[in-house]
């Protein structure tokens, strides 16, 4: 077997057995009712899209995005966590797509410029999933109603509909990371929670964020055991169905030589994904993503360089 085999393999077993902690208070957990509307600064607002159009530049642009969306939702200034911060923002239905956009930020910013730090990429992680539970809240107040009641968190994400797609989406994905950051416990007491999400997201839209869904259930099957519900063949089935509704999403291609061509134990499959995301020109994709489509030529160059490094194949 090979080093990133018994990688996946190890996660794999982490992912399958019971006992897992949260690692977190949920927001919902600690409010117990939504905060009365308050108008947000329309000013703030539009210097921070302003800003989010230039975070492929640099970590700077990034986070001045996210401070003028603070800003703009009423929280006082600082570095530190938004809870500390953030104590009268909103939770109406109209600041759904702010508070989900602040989750992608975060979520973004983690992602991008700093996955080298650790301590850093866990705290921006966790504030992204902070900014998704809120999300949550907003989108659906019977969702929040029913966790709040300690419901059941697979049946109450039912409760949220089209309009909580995006918090959905960016809850979901930031919750999967910072779960595996904080480590092995914390992701086995998350992962129905992050699979019951993107179930009801793939249920909702399976094209949202250029085939986000799927993309997430052909990792879940390349990782998780045959045991536990891993399928290889599934795996396989929905990376494609997500590369035909953006076959440039070049984050797919990345995420099948990572987990899927290593389980498989096919040097040629990872070899030719790996080249074809570095041989991509970004001005192919949606001019919206291209800061993220860098970061995924990035993480392409990581793997190639490993793959060299260690036993992979």
């Amino acid at each position: 077997m090979t080093t990133r085999s018994i990688e996946l393999a190890t996660l794999a077993i982490a992912l399958t057995f019971a006992g897992g902690c949260k690692g977190r208070t949920a927001a919902w957990e600690s409010t117990e009712s939504t905060n009365p509307s308050t108008s947000v600064d329309t000013v703030q607002a539009d210097a921070a899209v302003t800003a989010w159009e230039s975070r492929g530049q640099s970590k700077d642009k990034a986070l001045e995005a996210i401070a003028d969306w603070e800003a703009a939702m009423g929280c006082s200034p600082g570095t530190t966590s938004p809870e500390t911060r953030c104590e009268a923002v909103s939770t109406g239905s109209e600041n759904i797509e702010l508070l989900a956009q602040l989750t992608r930020a975060h979520y973004f910013t983690a992602d991008s410029y700093l996955r080298a730090d650790e301590d850093a990429y866990f705290d921006y992680m966790n504030r992204a999933v902070w900014w998704g539970e809120l999300a949550l809240i907003a989108a659906s107040p019977e969702f929040a109603a029913a966790m709040q009641e300690k419901g059941k968190f697979h049946e109450a994400i039912g409760l949220v509909g089209i309009e909580g797609l995006p918090a959905m989406y960016w809850y979901a994905s930031a919750l999967g990371k910072w779960a595996r950051a904080k480590g092995f416990g914390v992701l086995i007491g998350q992962k129905d929670n992050i699979k019951a999400t993107m179930a009801r997201a793939l249920e909702l839209d399976p094209n949202y964020y250029h085939g986000g869904p799927h993309r997430y259930f052909g990792a879940f099957y390349a990782i998780a055991p045959s045991f536990a519900g891993g399928d290889l063949e599934k795996s396989r089935e929905h990376y494609d169905k997500s590369l035909v509704i953006s076959d440039y999403f070049l984050g797919t291609k990345v995420l099948m030589a990572e987990n899927l061509a290593t389980k498989l134990d096919d040097e040629e499959m990872f070899d030719r994904l790996i080249e074809e995301v570095l041989a991509t020109d970004l001005s192919t994709a949606p001019e919206e993503i291209q800061a993220e489509m860098a970061v995924e030529k990035k993480k392409a160059e990581e793997l190639k360089v490993k793959k060299g490094e260690e036993d992979w194949f």
